[in-house]
């Protein structure tokens, strides 16, 4: 499945929820409350709960993107070329 089919898939839910509001800055804050978690599943080396908080993250990365109309799957494609160019060459 590519980016963009994730995103469209909560873009779905968001419609169905009447929740596709772009509000970047609370998804932030929820992003920075998730990565707090995140943190503390890695410092107490709690896998279930490292792998709960990345999906959480992922999740809220989609949002934005549904939010924001983002084509991930280009933006992949160009920070995989310039990471392959900076790193690899």
């Amino acid at each position: 499945m590519s980016l963009n089919e994730y995103k469209n898939e909560v873009r779905e839910f968001l419609i169905k929820m009447g929740s596709l509001n772009g509000d970047n800055h609370q998804k932030i804050t929820w992003l920075n409350e998730e990565f707090e978690l995140l943190k503390k599943a890695v410092n107490a080396a709690e896998r279930d709960k490292i792998e709960h908080q990345l999906y959480d993250m992922l999740y809220l990365l989609f949002e934005m993107a549904a939010d924001n109309n983002f084509d991930l799957d280009k933006e992949w494609r160009k920070g995989s070329k310039r990471k392959q160019e900076k790193y690899l060459k």
